[in-house]
């Protein structure tokens, strides 16, 4: 008798997984997998001078985005973002910020929650470049026969960094960190 109802659980749950299987594969129930880059322009000028954490900003979608045949991300989405942290511009790097997105709003007003960033070279930072060496040491090499070189070689103390200026209508790319279920 236990053999019977064991291998009836065991029949049920197999039955079952290949449901849940077929369910997550189905083409009806899109949506946007983590990792997906959206392109959006920004809507407002935002720096590291002005810039203080849980500021605001703003991006739109420059075009559509689609999901198989479905438009997932129509072009005029808006999307909602406030800054995490901001890093002053230091002796040998410029000034970076990182931005955090938790929202969009699609042009026929269907509201979806998210967690994303601007996408930036340095763990999701727009800006943060290294500055150019402030001095160079000037060294004279004789070789036979050909005509003296003088090499240059960079000294490790930098320029002063630089604020980053993001001005409106400049490009970047949205980077989904979970999945978004799209209705």
């Amino acid at each position: 008798m236990k053999k019977f109802f064991s291998s009836i659980l065991i029949l049920l749950s197999f039955t079952l997984s290949i449901n849940i299987v077929n369910a997550e594969d189905d083409v009806s129930i899109q949506k946007l997998r983590a990792g997906t880059f959206i392109r959006v322009m920004t809507l407002d000028e935002f720096s590291t001078l002005t810039a203080d954490i849980d500021d605001e900003v703003k991006f739109i979608n420059v075009q559509d985005m689609y999901v198989y045949e479905t438009n997932a991300v129509p072009e005029g989405t808006i999307f909602y973002g406030e800054i995490e942290d901001v890093r002053e511009p230091v002796q040998g790097k410029d000034g970076a910020l990182k931005i955090l997105i938790n929202k969009m709003i699609t042009p026929d007003k269907k509201v979806y929650k998210l967690k994303a960033y601007i996408y930036g070279e340095d763990d999701n930072y727009i800006g943060g470049r290294n500055t150019e060496p402030m001095y160079y040491h000037k060294t004279p090499h004789y070789t036979q026969g050909f005509r003296p070189m003088l090499h240059v070689v960079p000294l490790n103390i930098h320029e002063m960094g630089k604020h980053t200026v993001v001005k409106p209508g400049a490009e970047l790319f949205v980077i989904l960190e979970n999945d978004v279920i799209l209705k």
